[in-house]
C-alpha cells in the first residue's frame, strides 16, 4: 500500500508542478478547475497499469516502453 501512495503522490507532484505533461484535453481545463483538481481528475481516470507504467516512465531511468 505504501508503494501505491508513494506511486500516486509522485505523479501528483509532478504533474502539478509542470502541467505541460497532461494530455492536452487537461491542460485545457485547468483554469476552470484548478490545477489540483484536473491533476486529481487525471490520476483518478488511470488504470492501475497505466500509473504504474507511466510512473515508470517518468522516474525509472531505465525503463523502456
Amino acid at each position: 500500500q505504501v508503494k501505491a501512495e508513494n506511486i500516486i503522490k509522485n505523479l501528483f507532484e509532478s504533474y502539478a508542478n509542470e502541467p505541460a505533461m497532461l494530455p492536452t484535453q487537461y491542460q485545457k481545463i485547468i483554469n476552470l478547475r484548478g490545477i489540483q483538481r484536473t491533476v486529481c481528475d487525471y490520476i483518478a481516470g488511470m488504470t492501475d497499469r497505466f500509473a504504474i507504467e507511466e510512473h515508470q516512465r517518468l522516474f525509472d531511468p531505465f525503463f523502456k516502453p
